[in-house]
């Protein structure tokens, strides 16, 4: 069986939105439950790999599965399998290491944080080489960009986040019509995070434009809602500052 691959849920690619600094301690990714929807899909997927252990596109979905409910451990399995079978497959390699990230952000690291912060930038990275082997494909550049925006700028690579806006917004312009509204709530809610990360006062009228959009949006899930809500309360709390001390 073969399965449309998932698109990309903002709160779940790389948990809810953390501080990431250069330390020991590990970053806490809570189990997200499988709904019952979910639940019977995942039971499907794994029995057609029962029949089909090798097959990529099952490897990767339910792999991606895994990592957006935050089961690391299993995505690894799943992930790493997929890409030693295709090493230069871009979607495999992207959740492979947005998974990674995770994995780096959740591990106890003996050298105060060094090894955490290099497996991070790599898996970052690889992630970026992915959009360079496939530019026009619109799940790994949900990838990207999710993974970016939630991160922030303690990845050199933040800025290419900024790419992606660029190309989903030429997207949206071209084919909006077209576009789920999940993958609408996915590029608002990340643009919307990661202009809150770049913190530049000119910005808060991007971060406004976004929750606005967003705002739009007919149907929410509630993981989103809850992403969104703490994005307003602290772009609310940033411009209360930033007025008070005018």
């Amino acid at each position: 069986m073969k399965k449309v691959l998932s698109f990309v849920l903002t709160s779940f690619i790389i948990g809810n939105v953390v501080a990431w600094f250069t330390g020991a301690a590990p970053i806490e990714f809570p189990k997200q439950a499988y709904n019952k929807d979910a639940q019977m899909n995942m039971a499907a997927l794994k029995q057609s790999l029962k029949n089909e252990p090798e097959d990529l596109d099952l490897l990767i979905e339910i792999g991606s599965q895994y990592t957006l409910h935050n089961d690391i451990e299993l995505a690894a399995d799943h992930l790493g399998h997929a890409v030693e079978i295709a090493p230069n497959d871009p979607l495999a390699k992207a959740w492979y290491n947005a998974n990674r990230a995770k994995e780096a952000g959740a591990m106890l690291d003996l050298s105060m944080g060094l090894y955490k912060l290099y497996k991070l930038n790599d898996s970052l990275k690889n992630i970026s080489q992915a959009v360079i082997a496939a530019p026009n494909d619109l799940s790994v550049r949900l990838i990207r960009m999710a993974t970016f925006a939630n991160i922030g700028d303690i990845n050199p690579l933040f800025d290419q986040v900024f790419e992606d806006e660029k190309w989903f917004a030429s997207l949206l312009d071209k084919q909006g019509h077209y576009i789920p509204d999940e993958v609408k709530s996915q590029f608002y809610l990340s643009m919307a995070q990661a202009y809150l990360f770049k913190d530049d006062a000119v910005d808060a009228n991007k971060i406004q434009t976004y929750l606005e959009l967003y705002k739009a949006i007919p149907e929410k899930k509630a993981s989103d809602l809850e992403h969104f809500s703490k994005m307003e309360a602290d772009f609310i709390s940033i411009h209360d500052g930033e007025r008070g001390a005018a």
